[in-house]
């Protein structure tokens, strides 16, 4: 079935209709350059939006991997590795080039994007005029360049135009490397394949049609070809799979390089039964080692977050269910995904062609076909479902239409079908990337029109600047409350960081107004924002604890119709609440709202006792501010762990007296320092621990100097029982971090490496003021014995 991909393939190539309505195939290449170029210049000269969503992330990845380049930081390798968890740099570290000449915005993105539809269209013209003639590979390359779902994506600042751009190339160094026989070509789709790679890791899923077919090869007998299976899984086995086992496995590790040993032996001896030439096993060993050269650094590092990403979206039952806004099954999303990757009239176009394409056996390829099948397939058993997810099959569909319309031999027909995929693919230019489309017009596709409205994010931050007027090396705590495309935080955050303003720009999660200066949200239509946003924004403009702490300061219109609102901190006097200078009924008020704060809160305290010291301002307790409030305890309860000789100080502290008295809520609005103390047993967090293992395993604790080592027994269903033991240091700065570094990992015969862990455990904790923490946590000694942990036992 595959050998329709061998190197003997461009011999096999169809007889060309006349070629007279064609110059010379340069010409039309670069006229399709120039369209690329100059249409999304000029899109780029219309549109002024301001970052949303995914592309205000991809544009700040842009600038953070800058950042981690160019702290000078003797730890920049590893800062750079920590930039992103999901996604892989290269589209990001690609564009910083672009980013340092015009600038950290999304004209970068439309810029770089536009190479890459250059890439797109000169591999799928090459691949036409491998597999069929030069026009086919023209005509792909035009409408390749056109389809709206690929226009609208190179538009914006998002991955899925390099990873098309980057799967097509591959396909076409492979069909050049002649199923991985031509050194040349191999080597560069080693590269390129490992490029696709590090821009996103589903490219081997768009690529693996290719990578099957190349191993493949020629045609040969039944037996020859289990043989040359079984070669093939001896490669992958000797190259990956032994390599990965050899690194985590423990003290036997000697028994796998053993057996790696005999498996290459047998390898080389076997070689002549294996039908492969030396020139493909020294390529496709090339690939191998290029590829994990290239990806090991990042995948090692990150691959504990790839896989949790991963299980959010890849579940099959939810997949195959019945999704009723659209009347159809979910497994159905991606037959229809193409309505909007071409619009109707293309797609149209696209069926009509498949339909000749598939039974006209003189011209079927069946690399093209699983080309297109296969990412439709494997992407319907993902959750998270988008058409850009099968964009990169889109150069392959236009290659299809391009080869049907080629090869139309009736001149009069070639006359009226040339000029109706001409108007189709204009109409659907025009009216998807530049001016709205008519209501008598079919569905032409993914739109996106240039945004021409000002939306006052960068207003908004001078106001708050000026209003603000934070002194040096202080930073404004901002607070968004609003996730609209053009007006929410990834806007605000990445204009922030861009223009290097003091201010920290963050969400809300739980405690409304805590540590707080500004808050940004808009009126209008709430319905669609979440739960927690929408009980934040009502608890902002009804709630008296809120309403009496912030006011609104400023309005800004928005081009949507509604208003930008932008609230500061401006709290009233809390003179009509007569218990206020109770300073006695506060301190048992707050002993009752510290049991209730989100996660770090305090409970079942034995012998606890709230005090508040006041300031020399007699006035500052009608704003809830106060020189200290200490807490002490002979013992609490702190998210499940018991800490005993429990003591919090606060210095120079000020809370939300209104939530407080009004509400039972313990808010912090601002604070200088906060001592901690207490003394925690590990007799109490094994116990905690087997409660929450619920009588399947034990844990052990044991502490040293600057160390804790855990050892963990878990029994699995099957009666098995998994043994576990970590080692954890310790590096305490007093007053400025603390820094938890993993010395090793064992689970059971494996030792895990602990550049697979690193990124999620070694975690540092800043002591020291921080534009998002802005309070001294003030740790002076950490002291671990065998059996517990002091923190601050001298203070």
């Amino acid at each position: 079935m595959l050998e329709s991909v061998s190197k003997k393939l461009p011999k096999a190539k169809i007889s060309n209709p006349p070629e007279s309505r064609f110059g010379s195939h340069h010409f039309f290449l670069l006229a399709i350059i120039l369209w690329i170029f100059g249409s999304n210049f000029i899109w780029m000269l219309l549109d002024i939006r301001p970052p949303s969503y995914d592309q205000g992330l991809h544009l700040f990845r842009t600038f953070n991997y800058w950042e981690a380049f160019s702290s000078g930081s003797e730890d920049w390798w590893q800062d750079v590795l920590n930039v992103e968890p999901f996604y892989p740099p290269f589209y990001h570290l690609s564009l910083i080039p672009l980013s340092l000449i015009f600038g950290f915005t999304l004209d970068t993105g439309v810029i770089g994007n536009s190479f890459y539809m250059v890439v797109m269209a000169l591999s799928i013209y090459g691949i036409g005029n491998i597999l069929y003639t030069k026009n086919a590979g023209l005509i792909a390359a035009f409408l390749v360049s056109s389809y709206p779902m690929i226009v609208s994506m190179s538009r914006e600042y998002i991955i899925s135009v390099m990873l098309t751009a980057m799967t097509t190339l591959a396909y076409y160094l492979f069909l050049k490397s002649e199923n991985f026989e031509n050194k040349k070509y191999s080597l560069w789709f080693s590269f390129i394949y490992a490029v696709g790679l590090m821009v996103k890791w589903t490219f081997f899923i768009y690529t693996l049609p290719a990578v099957f077919a190349g191993l493949w090869g020629v045609k040969i007998g039944l037996k020859d070809r289990i043989i040359q299976l079984a070669y093939y899984i001896g490669m992958i086995t000797a190259l990956l799979i032994a390599p990965i086992f050899i690194l985590i496995i423990g003290e036997q590790r000697w028994i796998l390089l053993i057996l790696e040993f005999l498996l290459i032996l047998a390898l080389v001896k076997n070689f002549p039964k294996a039908s492969i030439s030396t020139q493909k096993v020294i390529n496709l060993i090339t690939l191998s080692c290029i590829s994990i050269l290239i990806c090991f650094p990042w995948y090692a590092h990150n691959l504990i977050n790839i896989l949790i990403g991963m299980s959010k979206f890849a579940f099959p039952g939810y997949a195959l269910k019945f999704d009723a806004s659209s009347g159809i099954p979910i497994w159905g999303y991606y037959i229809l995904a193409p309505k909007s990757q071409m619009g109707w009239p293309l797609l149209a176009i696209f069926i009509t062609s498949f339909i000749f394409y598939f039974f006209k056996k003189d011209r079927f390829n069946w690399l093209l076909f699983f080309w297109i099948i296969l990412p439709l397939i494997v992407f319907t058993f993902v959750d998270n479902k988008g058409a850009r997810y099968t964009m990169p099959a889109l150069p392959a569909m236009a290659l299809v239409t391009a080869i049907v319309l080629t090869q139309v031999k009736s001149i009069s027909l070639r006359k009226f079908f040339y000029p109706v995929v001409g108007v189709a693919t204009i109409t659907t230019i025009l009216f998807t990337g530049f001016i709205p489309k008519p209501a008598f017009l079919p569905y032409l596709g993914r739109g996106n029109l240039p945004i021409t409205q000002i939306w006052p994010i960068n207003t908004m931050l001078d106001d708050i600047i000026e209003e603000g007027k934070p002194e040096k090396g202080e930073h404004l705590v901002v607070r968004t409350l609003a996730n609209f495309a053009y007006f929410q935080r990834g806007a605000f955050r990445d204009f922030v960081a861009f223009r290097d303003l003091p201010i920290a720009m963050k969400g809300v999660k739980r405690n409304v107004g805590e540590m707080t200066d500004f808050f940004i949200t808009r009126d209008g239509d709430f319905s669609r924002q979440s739960s927690n946003a929408i009980n934040a924004r009502n608890l902002l403009t009804k709630d008296p604890a809120l309403t009496k702490t912030f006011k609104l300061f400023r309005s800004y219109p928005l081009p949507d119709g509604n208003k930008g609102l932008l609230y500061k901190f401006d709290m009233e006097p809390a003179n009509s609440l007569s218990e206020v200078t109770d300073l006695e009924l506060i301190g048992k008020r707050l002993e009752v709202a510290f049991a209730k704060y989100p996660i770090y809160g305090v409970k079942n305290g034995v012998n606890m006792t709230v005090s508040i010291t006041p300031t020399n301002n007699p006035q500052d307790i009608y704003y809830g501010r106060y020189k200290s409030i200490q807490i002490k305890a002979d013992s609490v309860v702190s998210n499940k762990v018991l800490i005993e000789n429990f003591g919090l100080l606060f210095e120079n502290v000020q809370i939300n007296i209104y939530d407080l008295l009004l509400n039972g809520k313990f808010i912090l609005l601002n604070l200088e320092k906060l001592t901690p103390r207490g003394t925690i047993h590990f007799d109490d967090l094994e116990k905690s621990a087997e409660l929450g293992m619920k009588g399947k395993g034990t844990i052990k604790i044991n502490g040293a100097k600057n160390s804790i080592t855990l050892h963990a027994k878990y029994s699995l269903p099957q009666g098995q029982v998994v043994e576990g033991e970590t080692k954890v240091n310790i590096l305490f700065s007093p007053g400025e971090r603390i820094h938890p570094a993993f010395e090793y990992l064992k689970l059971g015969p494996l030792d895990i490496p602990t550049l697979f862990i690193r990124r999620i455990t070694n975690t540092k904790m800043i002591l020291t003021p921080t534009p998002g923490w802005p309070l001294t946590t003030n740790i002076q000694s950490l002291k671990i014995s065998p059996r517990k942990i002091e923190i601050n036992p001298d203070i």
